[in-house]
């Protein structure tokens, strides 16, 4: 009799775990349509400015491309690594 319920519970298991299976389709964005020229957005937008690039500061005011010239333009201050916000770029 235990083989019998050990049988049917194995094979009620597989006949529900078949039904619930099957195939994965997900689901795909509508196409998105472009915009008109004539209502897209002037030049200088903030959705068309570029991210800031990081450079080294010791004071938030003068930049430097590399941390040896910050450590030598910033003297004992020390140097950090951060996005150069200065108005004409996106920054993160």
């Amino acid at each position: 009799m235990r083989i019998t319920l050990s049988l049917l519970a194995a094979v009620v298991g597989l006949t529900v775990s078949a039904g619930c299976g099957g195939t994965y389709a997900p689901e795909q964005a509508p196409a998105s349509e472009s915009a008109p020229v004539a209502e897209q957005l002037p030049e200088g937008t903030v959705t068309q400015q570029a991210i800031c690039s990081q450079k080294w500061t010791c004071n938030y005011t003068r930049w430097y491309g590399s941390e040896a010239t910050c450590v030598a333009g910033c003297g004992s201050t020390p140097c950090t690594l951060d996005y150069a916000c200065n108005g004409t770029c996106f920054c993160p």
